[in-house]
């Protein structure tokens, strides 16, 4: 059985990610900038003007758009394979593994760069990384806890 990612949502999840955090990062150094400055407007965007903040954010959203689509359609080779008692995916570098299901030693949900996995580790055997935007998930996770 083949469970492949649904890049869409992934991508729409990343983007929003991506976008939150550079908004908020720019946020907060335009009001430390602000604030060292002792609240003069005029120094503080000297270099941006107030008419230009809008576009500062737009470009911010275009370049999560643009990062956040092309990752997540790069992530579609991160399906998760079942055949004959064997499980086969990506790990963290996104190099293929393959073990049995017997092998699996823990499964555990983690936040990798910020996409949510699921990661199955098999110990000496390497680890596989599950994205939680994938086709089929519930009966995936549950095969899986039958074994970790």
């Amino acid at each position: 059985m083949v469970y492949r990612v649904k890049w869409k949502e992934l991508a729409r999840h990343m983007v929003k990610q991506l976008f939150i955090i550079l908004s908020v990062g720019f946020t907060i150094i335009m009001c430390i900038r602000l604030f060292s400055v002792s609240f003069d407007i005029e120094e503080t965007f000297k270099h941006v003007s107030l008419i230009q903040l809008p576009l500062m954010f737009l470009a911010i959203f275009l370049f999560s758009l643009f990062f956040g689509v092309t990752i997540g359609y790069l992530l579609k080779c991160s399906y998760v394979t079942i055949e004959n008692n064997e499980i086969s995916g990506r790990n963290y570098w996104l190099l293929k593994r393959r073990f049995k299901m017997n092998e699996i030693e823990k499964a555990f949900p983690f936040n990798s760069n910020g996409m949510p996995v699921v990661v199955v580790d098999a110990g000496k055997k390497g680890q596989i990384f599950v994205p939680i935007h994938i086709e089929g998930s519930e009966e995936l996770f549950q095969q899986l806890d039958r074994y970790a």
